[in-house]
């Protein structure tokens, strides 16, 4: 063990932006719960035998594609893309913060 003292002090209030940022995180984490909870409601009906597989393959990648997109839309702001490079990413919050 070693004999680290963990300071259980004054720690400094989320700025705006963080409280952004983590009411984002919980918002994805969310829909992961969500989606993950329609998969195995699709999945037990599958394997009880009351929707047909075909038909419970294809309900599951609907609602995680339309899950998936509701989420995107209501995260991203205007002119954020999923997979941006550094390069933009760094010239479009140099855009908005002039």
């Amino acid at each position: 063990m070693t004999n680290r003292k963990i300071d259980w002090g004054y720690t400094k209030p989320m700025t705006d932006i963080e409280k952004k940022c983590a009411n984002q995180q919980q918002y994805a984490v969310t829909c992961l719960v969500v989606i993950t909870g329609f998969n195995i409601m699709y999945g037990s009906l599958m394997v009880y035998k009351v929707v047909p597989v075909w038909l419970g393959m294809i309900l599951a990648f609907l609602t995680m594609g339309i899950t998936a997109l509701k989420a995107r839309k209501d995260l991203l702001d205007d002119g954020e893309t999923l997979t941006e490079s550094p390069e933009h990413f760094r010239s479009r919050m140099h855009q908005k913060n002039s």
